[in-house]
């Protein structure tokens, strides 16, 4: 790969190379030329808009998602049950009828045994397994439509602190147990809050208000650890440790909000005060 990529331009080589790098599996002196590159350019929010739209392509897939009782629906567009049982029996007393077949279905068993011990064993051994999905990514997304349209967000609108503590504490499977919320104070008020049912977590997200403008504050927090976003910028408030994002847009912290519980506050504020507002909110 080395001498393939030292043949391109500057932005051939950021753009053939975007989603290794977003992924992290760029060599270091590629990933070192590639960061460079893109500071020389002044193309510093490429990665993160990248990223956000493939975020986007996502989520519109797991929408088109067919669960098994969608599938058999369409099965019996063709074939129904009774049929279908005639024929797999027809199919049984063939395989059973020839010897050869019954030889390669022990075979297939066989080896089907030893993958799963094989994949028991590297799931077992091998290395923690990264998040499912681009955490970053699509809530960076969430956090664009529930700013176009948070009356149809919002599951639980309230300006009630304690009543979304409560609602959250009752949600059944959100996968950990949150805290209790605190106000953040200064010209911020509560809208409410909702959990984002995705196939692979839950997310829960809280949207703040300013008391005298339209700017929108959020909150997220989901089963997972920090180390599974992407390395950024670190940053300390009072013993929070947060990493630091950004996209042409909104402005993002991320931190360990808890044991296994990953919290990141997005909005339009500098990281600082973003990061002050989480500790104000969430707290250590």
């Amino acid at each position: 790969m080395a001498q393939k990529s030292a043949a391109l331009s500057d932005e051939e080589f950021v753009f053939g190379y975007l989603s290794e790098y977003l992924d992290e599996t760029l060599p270091n002196d590629q990933r070192k030329r590639f960061e460079d590159v893109v500071q020389r350019l002044k193309m510093d929010s490429l990665a993160t808009d990248y990223g956000i739209r493939r975020g986007r392509l996502q989520i519109e897939a797991q929408r088109l998602y067919l669960d098994e009782k969608h599938m058999h629906d369409i099965h019996d567009l063709v074939e129904d049950d009774a049929a279908r049982a005639n024929h797999e029996a027809h199919d049984i007393d063939d395989v059973g009828r020839s010897e050869l077949v019954g030889n390669a279905f022990r075979f297939v068993i066989l080896i089907g045994f030893l993958a799963l011990m094989i994949f028991g064993a590297i799931k077992f051994f091998g290395p923690e397994k990264k998040a499912p999905f681009k955490a970053l990514d699509s809530l960076i997304y969430e956090a664009i439509v529930m700013a176009e349209d948070a009356e149809g967000r919002l599951d639980f609108p309230t300006d009630k602190l304690s009543e979304l503590n409560s609602y959250f504490k009752r949600y059944p499977e959100l996968g950990f147990t949150p805290k209790d919320m605190r106000e953040p104070g200064g010209d911020w008020e509560l809208n409410g809050g909702t959990v984002i049912d995705y196939e692979v977590a839950k997310i829960m997200a809280v949207q703040f208000a300013g008391k005298n403008s339209r700017e929108k504050l959020y909150l997220f927090l989901w089963d997972g650890k920090l180390e599974q976003l992407p390395k950024s910028e670190p940053g300390n408030f009072q013993g929070l440790v947060y990493q630091t994002y950004a996209s042409d847009k909104w402005n993002i912290v991320a931190w360990q909000a808890a044991p296994g519980v990953t919290g990141m506050m997005v909005g339009h504020r500098g990281a600082k005060e973003l990061a002050e507002l989480a500790f104000k909110v969430v707290g250590l």
